[in-house]
């Protein structure tokens, strides 16, 4: 698929360029690059909320459990 970017910034150009240079890639290899990892993180925070709603989930089905300090104390007394 080809994409038209419009008034990208001086600063960014740059920095992608040198970038590209640095890893011996094109300037479109190393966009193609930036944009798959961006993809990958977007996907993986996705993932990561969904598993933190499942967490929550279930550490709200869970009792909670009584105060352990009465039992220190009784352990620290013997």
């Amino acid at each position: 698929m080809d994409i038209t970017v419009k008034r990208l910034p001086d600063t960014v150009y740059r920095a992608i360029k040198r970038e590209a240079q640095e890893q011996g890639r094109s300037l479109n290899a190393e966009i193609i690059r930036s944009l798959e990892e961006r993809a990958l993180e977007l996907e993986r925070r996705k993932r990561l909320a969904k598993m933190r709603g499942e967490l929550d989930r279930f550490a709200a089905s869970i009792a909670p459990l009584p105060d352990s300090a009465p039992l220190i104390r009784a352990d620290r007394r013997r």
